[in-house]
């Protein structure tokens, strides 16, 4: 296993403070990801679209508080191909592991869809996650990409307001590409942290003053260097 797909949580997994890949104005890499079906597919298969895509996997609380919201963003832009990219498990644990394969995690792609009625289109991530390490690594990041394959938003979290406030104003670029913090509603993050089990559900309880912590300081810096410009 590689050390891409940890064994159990733990906020070093994670630089809330670097948020590498395209940014706003540049254009978006292209990747080999995999239908549910197991075929392969591309981000270019969806060139002259306009793209929202946001990562997520089966035990991100922070994905799954997004579900049921983003349906009505879908439902306004019926010209605009949202994708969900579904990357490593947030919060494995003894009930469910990292990926062992990619059978594995295509299977579990389409359990999203089971549980949780994911109404996007799906695609998956290799193994390694050269996608997500590449855009990021966030566990639930979005990006929105015009169809000219050039990136106009990126955020390290996904909220379907701020998506929907990008795509009412496109072609315009935005900037803003930090969220603070808002940690997942208990009666959210209980139950999809725990598909990965109760070792699961301890190591994020554990952890949550210290994932404060760390996105405080990010916080800190950007009102900082805001301040000094």
């Amino acid at each position: 296993m590689t050390e891409y797909n940890y064994n159990r949580f733990s906020p070093s997994n994670y630089d809330y403070g670097s948020f590498s890949g395209p940014k706003p104005g540049e254009e978006m890499l292209d990747f080999r990801l995999y239908s549910l079906d197991g075929t392969e597919a591309k981000l270019t298969d969806f060139e002259g679209q306009w793209i929202v895509l946001e990562t997520g996997s089966l035990t991100c609380p922070m994905y799954v508080k997004n579900i049921n919201p983003i349906i009505q963003v879908v439902q306004k832009y019926p010209d605009v191909q949202f994708l969900v990219i579904y990357i490593r498990e947030a919060h494995p644990g003894s009930r469910q592991g990292p990926h062992q394969s990619m059978e594995e995690k295509i299977s579990l792609a389409r359990k999203i869809q089971q549980d949780y009625g994911e109404i996007r289109s799906v695609l998956v991530d290799d193994l390694d996650g050269s996608m997500h390490q590449a855009y990021g690594s966030f566990p639930n990041m979005v990006y929105v990409i015009n169809p000219q394959g050039e990136v106009v938003y990126r955020c390290d979290w996904a909220f379907p307001h701020l998506i929907d406030k990008v795509l009412q104003n496109r072609p315009k670029l935005n900037f803003v590409e930090r969220k603070r913090i808002v940690t997942a509603a208990p009666w959210i993050m209980v139950p999809v942290t725990l598909k990965g089990g109760w070792d699961a559900l301890w190591d994020i309880l554990i952890a949550l003053p210290s994932i404060l912590w760390a996105h405080l300081k990010v916080d800190i810096s950007i009102l900082f260097r805001k301040q000094s410009s």
